[in-house]
């Protein structure tokens, strides 16, 4: 089936494949789907994404304050330099992988070149991921 328009039939195709995969490869099918759910979004849609800032009262989208570490207090949590330095970190595979007392991946750890990083649980990322992608597909 052709795209109609390709990032956004991009990103609802990711979003059905993450829904739909049932099998034991889920944390590498939702670093795989960052391409689609993380990385356009920034690259096409930075500009609208919200500006809010996440407080230590303030979750968003699953992301919590505690969730993330910066180098700078006054730009550092503004949820768009937060997807930025996000994506930079997947684009440059700076992921770590943390373990749960079974020896399966429980979280991941994402930081980019400079003083970020951000540590969520594998659900975590895939709400902020579907979220985010959400909020795009909702301002087509």
């Amino acid at each position: 089936m052709e795209y109609d328009t390709i990032h956004y039939d991009f990103i609802k195709r990711t979003l059905k494949i993450i829904d739909e995969y049932q099998g034991d490869n889920d944390v590498t099918l939702l670093i795989n789907c960052c391409l689609g759910l993380l990385i356009l979004p920034k690259e096409r849609h930075f500009d609208s994404l919200p500006n809010k800032q996440i407080t230590k009262n303030k979750d968003y989208w699953g992301l919590t304050y505690r969730s993330v570490t910066t180098d700078s207090e006054s730009c550092g949590y503004k949820l768009s330099n937060i997807v930025r330095r996000m994506r930079n970190g997947v684009c440059h595979f700076k992921i770590e992988t943390k373990a749960n007392i079974n020896n399966n991946i429980s979280g991941l750890i994402i930081r980019d070149n400079g003083g970020f990083k951000v540590e969520m649980s594998v659900t975590q990322l895939k709400e902020f991921v579907t979220q985010l992608a959400r909020y795009v597909l909702s301002k087509k």
